[in-house]
């Protein structure tokens, strides 16, 4: 078969030309894309309140938007009937919808929490029986970062569905604590060396101030409830150093911490009967 290299000429310019104008279409467009992405990013995150997730997501909307169009309009370019090839794209999109129909409920609880947003990237939260610190909100799964430093992965339509319990957004959190008294010391003696010590505790709010009060009467003693206030990112470091001096200002103040004193009582009887059936078996071993 012999080829006629007068054809050259002909064909570059029937299938070249538009091959290089499709080309040239989509780097225009990927260009103005990454543009796009990149300003849009800056825009979203000017006000005070921007997420950066947020900024993200939508940039990359938007990207993607321009990206198909730009394909759409190199495959005009080439020639190709992007009708046909628009419901070729939509009934793909069918069936992967109905393949991955769990997979896109989690994306569009995503973009409902990316849209409301009921926390933040670095939020404390409690939401599908997990608890952390925000990582990362993705369009599928949010991640989750454990006070001993795991990482939990949380798909987003158990996030959505279900209870957010959300301990960063409203500012200060309340920190309610019991100390038991023994019923022989004096209430308002306790109650004022509890709230002093709270007072005087650095990570403590002076607004509102440390309050206690009687809130039971066990059977050995007498339950004081501390509330005292603290900055949220201080909950935790508050919650484990209140105690020791508490417990410092309730003995310079005489008040006395009781124990069970009925766990003693009846630990004491066993140990009576003990002695006691040990003592029998040895007089029937020695008759």
């Amino acid at each position: 078969m012999n080829f006629d290299v007068s054809q050259l000429g002909p064909l570059a310019i029937q299938y070249g030309l538009p091959l290089l104008g499709a080309l040239v279409v989509f780097w225009i467009g990927r260009i103005i894309a990454g543009k796009v992405y990149k300003g849009s990013e800056r825009m979203f995150n000017r006000g005070a309140n921007s997420d950066p997730t947020l900024s993200r997501f939508f940039a990359s909307i938007l990207k993607y938007l321009i990206l198909v169009a730009a394909i759409l309009a190199a495959l005009t370019v080439l020639g190709v009937d992007t009708s046909s090839f628009a419901a070729i794209v939509l009934g793909l999109g069918a069936a992967m919808a109905f393949v991955l129909q769990g997979s896109l409920s989690n994306i569009a609880a995503g973009v409902m929490l990316m849209i409301f947003r009921p926390f933040k990237i670095g939020d404390e939260i409690k939401a599908a029986d997990a608890s952390g610190k925000v990582k990362e909100i993705g369009l599928t799964a949010t991640r989750l970062t454990t006070v001993d430093n795991k990482e939990v992965i949380i798909s987003n339509g158990k996030i959505w569905g279900g209870t957010i319990e959300n301990n960063s957004s409203l500012g200060d959190r309340r920190l309610d604590m019991v100390f038991g008294i023994d019923y022989s010391a004096d209430i308002d003696t306790a109650i004022k060396a509890i709230t002093d010590a709270a007072s005087a505790h650095p990570l403590v709010v002076t607004e509102p101030a440390p309050w206690a009060k009687v809130v039971n009467l066990n059977d050995s003693s007498i339950d004081l409830e501390l509330r005292a206030w603290c900055k949220s990112s201080d909950y935790k470091g508050l919650k484990v150093s209140i105690s020791q001096p508490v417990k410092v200002a309730l003995d310079k103040a005489g008040i006395g911490i009781p124990y069970p004193h009925e766990t003693k009582i009846k630990q004491s009887v066993k140990k009576s009967k003990a002695r006691d059936r040990l003592a029998r078996l040895q007089s029937l071993r020695n008759s």
